[in-house]
């Protein structure tokens, strides 16, 4: 054969396959194909669907409209922005303050043991959360079984016995140990029972989220009393705890009970006026003088000696101050005020 003609036959072939090969179609992947949606089904009448975790006191007005309005009247709900609070931490300056007066929930740290600061919303102070948030951030503490479990959107309320404990309120308030003293005072009532008053909840017997404690002279006057007495040439004043398990005043190094002494002779003449004659408080650390509390069931006593030779009266009041700045300015509530013939 000629090797011209086979030559030409081979690449008429190669020609050919060429063309064959660039005129078939690119083969594209087939899509796979989409996944249908399914829209949810409705949820079926009375079931509830899970909520997201609180992180504010604002959360809880909705269904606790009272306890929400008690506690922002309350000094846990000024525990941040009350203006004695601001002074005497120096704006928070003081940043031990920060713990107590915005702290993280008590289960978060344990109860009973030193409540930690948090780091958001301080202005609302000792909140709803900080008492009643559990570890999930769904559930709350509550000192009632509740069944919500068809409320939309509630808390999921947890019966929790040591809510009605004095460990409840000893990751703040035993700093100075006042839930030690209330427990060596041998009685059977909780911090509960003197602080938060009964209230009436719907169905359910709850209690008052206001906590006066030492601002109200209603407390005071249930926890001390004012005896006056003369005897060896004195005035004896006896300040006695016949109410308080713990010891008054309590808690706060800058609170004090204050004993006042005025005196006129027989014929009205002014022999001293509202002199302070003895004080009752744990002093601050740097003062160095031992604490004059009064424990549960104990008296302390001050004494002003009376002019020799008259005869006249002596008016004793007693008095309770917030802190140095409000004793020295007057600024202080009268708790019992008495009065007394002499000699």
């Amino acid at each position: 054969m000629n090797t011209r003609a086979v030559l030409a036959g081979v690449l008429v072939v190669a020609v050919a396959g060429g063309v064959a090969l660039l005129s078939s179609p690119t083969k594209k992947p087939v899509p796979e194909p989409s996944p249908a949606v399914v829209p949810a089904a409705p949820a079926a009448p009375g079931t509830v669907t899970p909520r997201d975790a609180f992180t504010k006191a604002s959360e809880c007005k909705a269904c606790h409209e009272s306890e929400y309005a008690e506690w922002q009247e309350s000094m846990h709900g000024r525990a941040w922005t009350d203006p004695m609070v601001q002074a005497l931490s120096n704006g928070f300056r003081m940043s031990e303050c920060i713990d107590c007066h915005a702290p993280m929930p008590i289960f978060t740290t344990g109860i009973g043991a030193r409540v930690a600061p948090r780091q958001h919303s301080r202005g609302d102070g000792v909140d709803c959360l900080t008492c009643h948030l559990m570890d999930d951030g769904v559930s709350v503490a509550a000192t009632h079984a509740v069944d919500t479990s068809k409320v939309a959107g509630a808390c999921k309320p947890t019966l929790v016995p040591e809510m009605s404990t004095p460990a409840a309120c000893a990751g703040c308030h035993n700093q100075h140990q006042t839930v030690d003293e209330l427990a060596a005072s041998g009685l059977k009532e909780t911090c509960s029972d003197c602080h938060m008053a009964a209230a009436k909840r719907g169905a359910i017997d709850g209690r008052s989220h206001k906590w006066p404690g030492a601002h109200s002279l209603d407390m005071h006057q249930k926890a001390v009393t004012l005896d006056l007495s003369v005897a060896d040439g004195a005035l004896h004043a006896k300040v006695s705890n016949v109410g308080a398990g713990h010891q008054v005043p309590t808690d706060a190094r800058h609170r004090s009970y204050n004993v006042y002494v005025s005196a006129w002779d027989e014929h009205g003449n002014p022999l001293l006026a509202d002199k302070m004659i003895g004080e009752f408080r744990l002093y601050y650390r740097d003062d160095f003088r031992p604490s004059t509390q009064i424990a549960y069931g104990k008296s302390g006593e001050a004494k002003w000696t009376l002019p020799e030779g008259l005869k006249g009266k002596v008016k004793v009041r007693l008095a309770y101050a917030l802190n140095p700045e409000e004793l020295a300015a007057k600024r202080v509530l009268t708790v019992s005020e008495k009065e007394i013939a002499f000699p």
